[in-house]
């Protein structure tokens, strides 16, 4: 295993890209809802297709955002 810090959202890299197997995973730091609580997102994103041409989908959810606990979000963001 590799373990990358990717903690700083005032820096360069506010996306981390990797790509892997069938997908790509982009995990972004920085972000934040308009009360300005801060969040992070990761998104995978399935190759369609892939270098050989095979296709591959996800099951379940291909976007998360990972908030601080007892943040309740707003009629139509995420995790509603």
């Amino acid at each position: 295993m590799r373990i990358v810090d990717h903690l700083r959202p005032d820096g360069p890299d506010k996306i981390l890209h990797v790509r892997s197997v069938g997908c790509d995973v982009n995990i972004i730091v920085g972000t934040h809802d308009p009360n300005g609580i801060p969040f992070t997102t990761v998104e995978i994103l399935p190759h369609e297709p892939d270098d050989d041409g095979v296709r591959w989908m996800h099951l379940g959810t291909s976007n998360v955002v990972v908030m601080p606990v007892g943040h309740t979000p707003h009629d139509g963001e995420a995790g509603q």
